[in-house]
């Protein structure tokens, strides 16, 4: 199956990390490639890749090595978040907190600023101090958005195309939205341009869309992934299989869609903001916030019946496209602006139980944030799955995630690049 590659330059340097070889001894590996868990692994990490995965019966120890005995452990890959966002300034900040929620992997869908490519160098010289980052660079919207909607004419749409790609951009995005009416959509022209463009310089495409009419001009322009499921109403048979016969991404947001309305429910808002695991990625003022202005703006949204529709809808499409066999990825639209209260981090835990809700295994939530979301990015060659010569991007949890995907909330260490996050 042929996928488009990022460029080398998301690979990272092993040479800059350090040379000390740690073992994770006595855990039960769940590799994120859909194989059944293996129990009593020893994992090797040295120079920030897997060096070896062996059964610990027998594993030669190695000279000098730190061992951890790990044992009553579970291991899995690293989250990559395919729709999140690192934005606006400060990164650091931001990539830190998905890191400590287990997410190592991210994509910034938004506007980047244009030491977005020295950023990357950094991080694959080693110097993580959060999640890695892939970035569209800039997103091509409609008026009256601004930035976004600069551009007015298909050649202007190629040349900033060109622009994004010199300055770093891994993907290039659409957004392809009309928001209820009240905004109007980039013309097919324009956005066939843009799509144009990023395939001359083989670059992954990506399209923002709600309703299934752009979702279908999408396609027929060659995007690559829909980084939102269709949520106006339930994907007809016919379009299912031409995503599949394609091999066109889709990633379902389902804690975003959920996130519109949910802060409103009941009299003092949802159960989880009690929860000490959502509280960890809040300050106390924006606590409160949720518990008293956010509360009240949703319960009272006019809008709240169409997101609680949406979110129906996104639920039966994305369990619809699972089980036709179409590539689906992992996303939440986390981060933004401060008053969106997409959490970075929780929110990728929360599209997990919102996924199983909709109908999925333990184990095909595991491989959508793992090797799908991989493949989808193209850096499947260094990141993903947990195998020798890959990326030591890795979770260590106290309970088993396959009993039950919130498990994935007993993190007791993250990974990146071999070496523990604190």
């Amino acid at each position: 199956m042929r996928r488009l590659r990022l460029a080398a330059c998301f690979a990272f340097s092993v040479s800059s990390a350090a040379a000390q070889v740690t073992l994770l001894t006595h855990v039960t590996l769940i590799d994120g490639a859909g194989g059944p868990a293996r129990g009593d692994m020893t994992i090797a990490m040295e120079n920030g890749r897997i060096r070896e995965i062996a059964p610990s019966a027998g594993f030669a120890p190695l000279a000098g090595a730190t061992i951890i005995d790990a044992t009553g452990r579970f291991v899995t890959p690293g989250i990559i978040n395919g729709h999140g966002h690192v934005g606006p300034p400060a990164r650091d900040p931001q990539l830190r907190q998905y890191a400590l929620f287990g997410v190592t992997t991210t994509t910034s869908m938004y506007f980047d600023q244009d030491d977005a490519q020295a950023f990357k160098a950094a991080q694959k010289a080693g110097d993580l101090r959060g999640a890695r980052m892939l970035t569209v660079m800039y997103r091509f919207m409609s008026e009256p958005f601004r930035p976004g909607s600069e551009m007015k004419t298909p050649e202007e749409a190629r040349g900033k195309v060109d622009e994004i790609v010199a300055k770093g951009a891994d993907f290039v995005k659409v957004w392809v939205d009309a928001q209820g009416g009240r905004y109007p959509r980039l013309t097919p022209e324009f956005t066939s341009a843009v799509m144009d463009q990023a395939r001359k310089h083989n670059k992954i495409r990506m399209a923002h869309v709600v309703e299934l009419a752009d979702a279908r001009r999408m396609v027929d322009q060659g995007v690559n992934i829909l980084v939102h499921n269709v949520r106006d109403q339930e994907m007809p048979d016919d379009f299912i299989a031409t995503l599949k016969a394609r091999d066109i991404s889709v990633i379902s947001t389902l804690a975003r869609e959920e996130g519109l309305f949910v802060y409103g429910d009941g009299p003092n808002g949802p159960a989880f903001l009690d929860n000490p695991f959502f509280q960890k990625g809040l300050p106390a003022d924006r606590l409160a916030l949720l518990r008293t202005k956010m509360r009240e703006e949703q319960a009272g949204d006019a809008n709240r019946p169409r997101w609680l529709r949406m979110f129906d809808t996104d639920k039966k499409n994305l369990k619809k496209l699972v089980d036709a066999g179409v590539r689906y990825g992992f996303g939440t639209d986390s981060g933004g602006a401060l008053d969106r209260y997409f959490l970075q981090g929780w929110f990728e835990h929360r599209q997990m139980e919102l996924m199983r809700d909709a109908g999925l295994t333990p184990m095909q939530i595991i491989q959508s944030f793992s090797q799908y979301n991989s493949e989808i990015l193209g850096i499947a060659k260094d990141f993903g799955t947990l195998a020798p010569g890959k990326a030591a991007d890795l979770l260590v949890l106290t309970k088993n995630p396959l009993d039950d995907i919130a498990n994935m909330r007993s993190l007791e260490a993250v990974y990146l690049g071999g070496r523990k996050f604190e």
